[in-house]
Order: C-alpha cells, then sequence, then structure tokens
C-alpha cells in the first residue's frame, strides 16, 4: 500500500503561479513513486490574478489518478468580513484590519484566513494513517500546522520554504517600523517551529545555506524546474543571424547596459548590423521605465534591438526555441534563480550569464554545463563575433524537470520514513 503523503498548501490549481506548480508537481508524480499525495489547499475560484483571490464558500474533496484534493472553504475573518460588505471601498481600514490579522493570526485561530486548512487536516488524520506532512510556505502559518499536528499525532513533517521568511530578500530591504515589527515578531515562531521538523527543504542551495545556518536544521534544495521539454533535441541549424533573446522584466540591478554597450562599440567599429546580431527583449514593452534604458542606445543600435509587448506564454517559447543563446542578467543586490531560467532550460538553448557573480545563477549554469558565463564588455564582444559551441548534456538538462525534482523529494521522504521505523 502507498504511504499517505499530506501536502498543506495555499497556492494551488486553478491558483496559476511558480507557487502553485511546486506542491502540483509532487501531487502528480508522487504515485509514479509509490507514495500517496493528498493535497489539503483552499476552494479558489479566482486563478490568481485578480485583486481579491476568491475562495469558495463550500469545501469540496477530488479524487484522480494522482491523489486525492481536499479544497477548504472560505474561512471569515474580520478583514475577509469586512471586504465582503464593503468591496474594495475604505481600504484603510480593511487594510488595518488585515495588518492586525497578519500580527495575531500565529497566536489567534480567529484571525488566521488559513485555519480551514488545519481543521481539514486535523479531521483527515483522525481517520487515517498518514506517514508524513509536507508544508509549503508562504504563508507561513502553515508551519504552524505542521508543528501542531507533529506533536499531537508524532507525524514526521517537512518544511518547505519556496521563499525565505525572515530571509525574504524584498521584507529584508523594507526599513519601516510595521515592517520591522512583523519581522522580529515572526522570526520568534519560525525558529520555535522549525526546531522540531523532520527536514527543511527549499528552491535553492544559497537560501538551504542561510536557512540552516539561522535554524541549525538540515536543509535539503529541491529545485522548482520545468514540465517537460519544449520541443525535441534536434542538431542546431546554422543561421547567418546570431539571436540572443531575453524573456521577461529587468531588476534596477540586473547589467543590461553592459550588453549593450558591447554591441554600440561593434556596430560603430563596423563588426556587426542587423544582419548579424539581434537582440529581442521579449515582453520589455510591458515595463515601461525599463524601456527607458534603451533611449540612448537606440539611434546607434537601430533594428539590432527588437522589443515586444508582453507576450503568452506560447509565443514567448516560440521566440526562444528560434534564438540561438537565452540571456540571464545578475543582479549584484540580488542572487536567485529567476523563473525564466527553467524556461531557458526546457528550451534545450544555452544560457548566456552577463556578468558572471561567483553566486547562484553562475554556479548553475556552470556546474550543470547550461551555457556560459561573459563577465566584461571585451568578453561579449569577442563570444558575439565568434560565438562558442554548445554541447549539452541529456542527463544534466533533465535533472531540472519537475518529475526529476519530485524523484529527489520521495527519496528523502522515504529515508525520514524508514528512519523513523528503524527507530521504533
Amino acid at each position: 500500500m502507498d504511504k499517505k503523503i499530506l501536502i498543506l498548501c495555499n497556492d494551488f490549481p486553478p491558483i496559476n503561479s511558480v507557487g502553485a506548480d511546486r506542491p502540483y508537481s509532487w501531487y502528480k508524480y508522487f504515485k509514479e513513486f509509490n507514495l500517496e499525495p493528498i493535497v489539503i489547499t483552499k476552494n479558489w475560484i479566482t486563478d490568481g490574478h485578480t485583486p481579491f483571490n476568491e475562495v469558495s464558500v463550500e469545501r469540496s474533496v477530488e479524487k484522480t489518478e494522482f491523489g486525492t484534493i481536499i479544497r477548504a472553504a472560505r474561512t471569515k475573518t474580520p478583514s475577509v468580513w469586512f471586504r465582503s460588505i464593503f468591496g474594495q471601498r475604505l481600504s484603510v481600514i480593511r487594510k488595518a484590519l488585515t495588518l492586525i490579522e497578519k500580527l495575531m493570526s500565529f497566536s489567534v485561530f480567529s484571525f488566521d484566513q488559513n485555519r480551514a486548512i488545519y481543521k481539514e487536516a486535523v479531521e483527515f488524520i483522525s481517520k487515517n494513517q498518514v506517514s508524513l506532512i509536507i508544508t509549503t510556505g508562504e504563508p507561513f502559518v502553515l508551519f504552524k500546522y505542521g508543528y501542531l499536528l507533529k506533536i499531537k499525532n508524532k507525524i514526521p513533517w517537512i518544511a518547505d520554504y519556496r521563499d525565505g521568511w525572515y530571509l525574504n530578500h524584498v521584507r529584508s530591504i523594507q526599513t519601516d517600523f510595521l515592517n520591522k515589527l512583523i519581522r522580529t515578531r515572526e522570526l520568534k515562531f519560525e525558529l520555535k517551529y522549525t526546531q522540531i521538523t523532520d527536514l527543511i527543504t527549499t528552491v535553492d542551495p544559497e537560501l538551504a545555506l542561510r536557512i540552516e545556518n539561522m535554524t541549525n536544521k538540515k536543509t535539503e534544495v529541491i529545485y522548482n524546474g520545468f514540465w517537460d521539454f519544449h520541443q525535441p533535441i534536434t542538431q542546431p541549424v546554422e543561421k547567418p543571424l546570431l539571436v540572443l533573446n531575453h524573456t521577461g522584466t529587468l531588476t534596477v540591478g540586473q547589467r543590461l547596459e553592459l550588453l549593450l554597450e558591447a554591441l554600440v562599440e561593434l556596430k560603430n567599429e563596423h563588426q556587426i548590423d542587423e544582419r548579424r546580431v539581434r537582440l529581442n527583449l521579449v515582453g520589455l514593452e510591458y515595463f515601461p521605465a525599463q524601456m527607458e534604458r534603451l533611449n540612448k542606445y537606440k539611434k546607434v543600435l537601430g533594428k539590432i534591438i527588437q522589443t515586444t509587448p508582453r507576450l503568452s506564454k506560447k509565443e514567448a517559447v516560440s521566440m526562444n526555441l528560434d534564438a540561438n543563446y537565452l540571456v540571464n542578467f545578475t543582479d549584484p543586490n540580488l542572487s536567485a534563480i529567476y523563473a525564466k531560467t527553467y524556461d531557458y532550460i526546457a528550451s534545450r538553448k544555452p544560457i548566456l550569464v552577463i556578468p558572471g557573480d561567483k553566486k547562484l545563477l553562475e554556479k548553475l549554469v556552470l556546474d550543470n554545463h547550461l551555457g556560459f558565463v561573459l563577465d566584461t564588455k571585451d568578453e561579449i564582444k569577442s563570444f558575439l563575433l565568434n560565438p562558442t559551441k554548445w554541447n549539452p548534456s541529456d542527463s544534466n538538462i533533465s535533472f531540472f524537470m519537475r518529475k526529476k525534482q519530485t524523484e529527489q523529494l520521495t527519496l528523502k521522504i522515504k529515508n525520514i520514513i524508514e528512519n523513523l521505523h528503524n527507530e521504533s
């Protein structure tokens, strides 16, 4: 009989997000590794891209070939009640209520919008033999549920971080009083809850090391990954035009200008023109502030630079498949594996990291032979004039498929269960 694994999560389809894809991949593939997933989430009736994401007043249970999904009904809290009456009006009051809930949700269940997930978990465990619990945050109040369920039922628990909690990059650079108050308060809960986890998992090696150092608990990496390859492996076709693609937005710290300045010098030296090199900035027109960074280069580069409005996933993938190289800019203020990186890997196209930073993205690309690192303007110029051929390793690429990452997680789960059995 497959061992039942309880997955508690907020984001899950129909929510359309990286956060939803992560637990959904476990739900989809656990059965293939002899684990039975039972997901407890909210009964979402929106896809996550509306001003207020709505949850149904009814609960539901869905059984499929992959496992079971228990969708919890809407939970009333003061802010939810207020919004149900006033909608988006009187937003100051609604935000004040939300802040109070944020501060109190870890201590008082009635202020917790997610408590129906916990109640469903308690009910399920009372009637079923559960071998292990996974909570994936945020919201990190789910870690409270894992903590309570482990204490009450002696069930091993994995705490999965999609992003840092106290170590969250965005929150850590916010210096206002309320943010500091919330972070200080929640850090106490984070350290308390994680002390009894059987394992912590997260999305990349840097965050794993930082969490492990902070909590003193073993922390492993389960990458987000990609679902499937975008095309079969074929021999690259030689083209007279060298096409570089960058997809999506840019942070302020990402050094697009380093590449643009290299292109300008090559153009002024009459070594390239629009028939030889093109840089596609896919979807950048959706971000006007980032488009302004191109203004001083347009006159010289002309059609060498091409921009597009926001495209559908299918259209963006199609453009990536037609490119020779896919560009990822590093940011000295943020070390991260951007979601686009997994789309790049799925396209089986070499990645150019510009510039190298000796951190997460550079290590990922070099250690797994996923592309090349160009540190300086001269290195970029030399590469564009004499591109390096790429010899991909299929095993390294396929390692980042969601199914393969789920397999890595199942090995850790089975090891925890086996060790617990041996101890008993």
